[in-house]
């Protein structure tokens, strides 16, 4: 017909949205996560600690010795408590785990390369701190409480008690600090600020650890910084937690000499 146009209108094309950016963790979230960490701890291990105790005196030619009977109960207190905290990061900050972005967690794939820098870095680091601890403390000796626990037990109950200190720890530890922590004040402050502030906190959180001794901080500092460095340059929390777990590896030595 005569006013019918000449051709049909050409459809319209619909471009696709942004993917909004998913929010970094908040502060209250993280701090209470972190707390709810070793507040586990703390709760499991008086529980089982008493358990412990009421067994040697009903059953005292059947239980392990003293020093064995602490390590198990390390052993399930931290177990328990890695499980439940990061079933609760996954439960709450679950589609941030693999992001590599500033405000996610970094559970994304490394190279063998970052992998094998992150396990120097962890060998080099109480190397470096260790130097600076023995500077800072004097005559003063420096311990903590696992290995003054390792060392009160037989050799199969040290060995057991390794996965725990080598692999678990460093992981649940490396969610929260590296994880969420860092990503909290990277999204607020920018990465040099996060990495500094992170480290100093993932050092003085473990002062009790160290019965106090304030002059072992700093090597955990510089751990922490590494480690958050890591995370920051290869996108990934896989490199900070091998350097952790060599770290933690290499103290675990002195349980066997």
């Amino acid at each position: 017909m005569a006013n019918d146009p000449a051709f049909p209108p050409l459809p319209t094309a619909t471009l696709p949205e942004a993917a909004p950016r998913r929010p970094g963790p908040g502060w209250a979230e993280t701090i209470l996560i972190i707390a709810a960490y070793f507040a586990l701890q703390f709760g499991v291990g008086g529980a089982l600690g008493y358990l412990s105790q009421t067994l040697a005196r009903l059953f005292p030619d059947a239980v392990p010795g003293q020093g064995d009977r602490l390590v198990i109960v390390v052993i399930l207190t931290l177990a328990s408590a890695a499980a439940i905290t990061l079933w609760l990061v996954v439960q709450r900050w679950g589609a941030l785990l693999r992001s590599g972005g500033p405000e996610g967690f970094g559970f994304t794939p490394p190279t063998g390369g970052q992998m094998l820098f992150g396990a120097v870095m962890g060998i080099i680091a109480p190397l470096v701190g260790g130097l600076l601890t023995q500077l800072l403390a004097g005559d003063h000796t420096v311990s903590q409480s696992v290995s003054d626990l390792a060392d009160s037990a037989h050799v199969g109950m040290r060995v057991a008690l390794l996965p725990v200190a080598v692999l678990v720890g460093p992981l649940v530890e490396e969610v929260l600090f590296r994880g969420a922590l860092l990503a909290l004040l990277r999204t607020r402050f920018g990465d040099g600020w996060a990495i500094a502030v992170s480290s100093v906190f993932f050092g003085v959180i473990h002062l009790p650890d160290l019965g106090g001794l304030w002059y072992a901080v700093p090597n955990l500092i510089l751990v922490g910084a590494f480690c958050a460095w890591l995370r920051v340059q290869s996108r990934s929390i896989w490199p900070a937690f091998a350097c952790h777990a060599a770290n933690n590896a290499l103290a675990t030595m002195v349980w066997f000499t």
